[in-house]
């Protein structure tokens, strides 16, 4: 009587499985998925952080919302060359433009309100991004000094329009030794802030 063989598979090694799946081509294509779902996933942030207007409110003579329209209604000004520090001190480049309207200037416009002159000199200003980061000036960082011009909110660098990546609004002391510490992107909101004891 002849007798069939009957040849069993034996399953590949759980090593073997591991190699074929970790191929350098796939790989490479899980690297480019995760890379477009993180660009993405940024995108989408930045989208969200957008601001339509800039609010100044507190101690001011008329709280006001200013779209950009608006806002470049104000006397603007133009500044070159803005180097870019952090707050460590390490260099971030430069800007080679700046557009938009010195924070005195909005200021000046919608008005303090103090109860007397003097309380000028208890003035904070805060300026708050939608990512909820957020700087303080003082009333004579902005008033009392030559360099308080400098404070600048612009709309616009390097010639071209703002975009998601720092918002439609956006603040610069451009005279500040370390720019980038005090610089708030997706900004929104202008505090004037009477401050006590």
């Amino acid at each position: 009587m002849n007798r069939i063989h009957t040849q069993t598979r034996r399953p590949p090694h759980p090593a073997n499985r591991m190699i074929r799946f970790w191929h350098p081509k796939k790989i490479d294509r899980l690297f480019v998925i995760l890379f477009s779902l993180l660009l993405i996933g940024s995108a989408q942030a930045d989208s969200q952080r957008m601001s339509q207007h800039l609010s100044v409110f507190g101690a001011v003579q008329a709280e006001q919302q200013f779209t950009l329209g608006q806002l470049k209604q104000l006397a603007g000004s133009h500044l070159k060359d803005i180097p870019v520090l952090c707050q460590s001190g390490a260099n971030k480049g430069h800007m080679e433009s700046l557009s938009g309207v010195p924070l005195k200037t909005l200021l000046e416009h919608v008005g303090l309100k103090v109860p007397k002159g003097k309380d000028l000199r208890k003035v904070a200003i805060l300026a708050y991004g939608t990512d909820d980061y957020w700087v303080t000036f003082s009333w004579g960082e902005i008033f009392n000094q030559p360099q308080g011009d400098r404070v600048l909110i612009y709309y616009a660098k390097n010639g071209q329009a703002l975009g998601q990546e720092s918002g439609q609004f956006a603040l610069m002391p451009t005279n500040d030794t370390r720019t980038g510490a005090r610089q708030v992107k997706w900004l929104e909101r202008i505090e004037v802030r009477l401050m006590t004891p």
